[in-house]
């Protein structure tokens, strides 16, 4: 029996071997490999949550317009510095002077702004906006052929986003490159996108420094299939990329996206925006005068934003919980020439200040970087000179002791621990921060007075689920995402407590997950009787999510009731207007003790 159970395997095998060389594996379509035609992966719950949403035509048509850049780029106008007009004869000219041939200039330059590449926006009230106007998705000719494949860089799924953007390769970026690149030749750039792990994540397979050898046996070699996103110069050898610490890798000239880079340009004069980030400045309606908070404010456009609509008159209050975010606002503030935006580190979660803690004098943040310790006034500062005579004299012993430990930990650093070698790499990689150049702190805040602001945005932080390109966006999950609402609901709570009654609320998310809009709506209208929904101008954006979502634990998710979608703003990137997925609802405050 063994016997014949062996004969009938070696038959089987020898069938199979047969048929394999009658019918072969088909090549692959080169053509098909080298393109762009990325499919966005999510979470399978959130995928089925997503099409109960949007219905499953329409949240196709979503992931595919997430995995491409706007088709324009937004610029906004500083007024307080400059006209409209100014600064797009501004563009132009540095456009033509970018360094490009004649005949370059002629055929492209030329050509495409005459049929308005720069264009001003014809938005009510936004005239001070302008519109650049990009091109793509481009066929790119790898110069490949069946048996010899083109020198390839593959760059992390990060850095890729930002090369659609319109950005170089930074080494940092860089993950994998062929073999025998040298500085000046041409390669063809494709991404790596996270893998499913063995722990049942994501994760990127790939140790960086690996060779290419342009071989089905290369790492991701057939999950990169459609992820090229260009082609460019090698600005270093392979080796010299992987020893290096900063520096452009590939300078990318055959984008499968053009779009202009503003880095650098007109700086003060203008700021990279989307669209409805500046109409959320617009719907919150500042007055002239008013005292208005952001209470999320980093990086600070809609901080600037707001600002320049009170023509630089009243106070503009910006607080992030990060100090270099918020060492970012006052530099960008300071760029655009706005004097009338205070600056705070404070944790939005902690912005109502408890009735115990007084506020007069916020405290400086002392920068951790120092050796040495910044006093805020002259008593402290006495106070740390008299501190050795202090321990000299034994007054105090436990405080003696305790003033000599710290002062020998301020003095002894023989030893450089790990972290602060990969700190110090990343300083030399990415250059000193913003509060390092400008050698300032940001003030600490213990919080504002309940009903002591007219206005607040709650642009608040988020699953950023609508924020373009992306090319991977499996990581959020089910609980993920309602922990998120959870985190929204706690600020938008701050936020009430802190406006006054007759004032304005101006909540916003770059997301299209209607748990964090449409149910945080939902959830302000039914726990706060004194809000009601408002009017907003302008008015661009789409209708809100009317509905609900039972969770499979039986969780009732509640959206908008009927009649309450045309008072929200729901920016759709799959819709002609090609912005970011954005959410904007504004609120009015009634008496509060009603």
């Amino acid at each position: 029996m063994k016997k014949a159970g062996d004969c009938i395997c070696l038959l089987k095998t020898f069938r199979r071997s047969c048929l394999t060389l009658q019918n072969p594996t088909p090549k692959m379509d080169l053509s098909g490999r080298y393109s762009y035609s990325p499919l966005l992966r999510w979470n399978p719950q959130v995928e089925e949550y997503f099409i109960r949403a949007y219905g499953d035509d329409h949240f196709s048509r979503i992931s595919k317009a997430l995995t491409r850049p706007s088709c324009y780029s937004c610029i906004r106008v500083n007024t307080l510095k400059t006209t409209t007009d100014d600064v797009i004869q501004k563009l132009l000219a540095i456009i033509q002077n970018s360094g490009r041939s004649e005949a370059d200039v002629a055929s492209s330059v030329k050509g495409r702004l005459q049929n308005g590449t720069i264009s001003k926006s014809q938005i009510p009230g936004l005239e001070y906006v302008v519109f650049v106007e990009g091109s793509g998705p481009h066929t790119i000719d790898y110069d490949y052929e069946p048996d010899k494949p083109p020198k390839e860089v593959i760059v992390s799924r990060k850095c890729a986003e930002a090369v659609l953007r319109g950005a170089q390769v930074y080494v940092p970026g860089v993950m994998a490159c062929s073999s025998h690149v040298e500085k000046g030749d041409v390669v063809a750039v494709s991404v790596a996108v996270e893998q499913p792990s063995l722990d049942g994540g994501w994760g990127l397979g790939i140790t960086r420094g690996t060779v290419l050898q342009g071989s089905q046996t290369d790492p991701y070699y057939f999950e990169r299939s459609g992820l090229y996103i260009g082609q460019g110069t090698a600005m270093m050898s392979r080796a010299g990329i992987f020893r290096a610490s900063e520096g452009i890798a590939v300078d990318m000239h055959n984008r499968i996206f053009q779009l202009p880079s503003f880095y650098d340009v007109l700086e003060g004069e203008i700021f990279l925006q989307n669209l409805p980030s500046i109409v959320t400045a617009h719907a919150l309606d500042p007055q002239k005068g008013e005292r208005i908070l952001d209470m999320c404010a980093a990086p600070g456009g809609k901080t600037t934003a707001i600002a320049s609509l009170l023509g630089d008159e009243g106070e503009v209050v910006a607080v992030d919980r990060s100090h270099n975010k918020v060492m970012d606002i006052k530099k960008l503030a300071a760029e655009m020439g706005l004097k009338c935006i205070t600056t705070y580190k404070l944790d939005a979660l902690k912005a109502v200040r408890r009735k115990n803690e007084s506020n007069d004098e916020p405290n400086m943040c002392n920068s951790k970087d120092n050796n040495y310790i910044t006093s805020q006034n002259s008593d402290s500062m006495k106070l740390h000179k008299e501190v050795p005579s202090i321990a000299a004299e034994g007054l105090n012993g436990d405080k003696s002791c305790k003033e000599k430990v710290s002062n020998e930990k301020g003095v002894e650093r023989t030893y450089v621990s790990k972290a602060d070698t990969r700190k110090n790499m990343r300083r030399m990689r990415n250059g000193p921060g913003r509060n390092q150049c400008l050698g300032g702190r940001a003030e600490n805040s213990k919080g504002f007075s309940p009903n002591s602001f007219d206005r607040v945005l709650l642009d608040a932080p988020c699953s950023a689920l609508g924020l373009r390109p992306r090319l991977f966006a499996a990581e959020e999950t089910i609980e993920s995402l309602r922990n998120h609402g959870k985190y929204q609901r706690r600020m938008f709570d701050q936020a009430v407590q802190l406006v006054r009654p007759g004032g304005i609320i101006v909540y916003s998310t770059c997301t299209i997950n209607p748990g964090e809009n449409e149910a945080l709506v939902r959830y302000a209208l039914d726990r706060y009787k004194f809000l009601s929904l408002a009017t907003q101008h302008p008015r661009i954006g789409g209708p809100g999510l009317v509905g609900r979502y039972e969770f499979p634990d039986g969780y009732v998710e509640e959206w908008l009731k009927p009649g309450e979608e045309e008072l929200v703003q729901r920016f759709d990137p799959s819709s002609p207007l090609d912005t970011i997925g954005f959410f904007i609802a504004k609120f009015t405050v009634g008496p509060k003790d009603a």
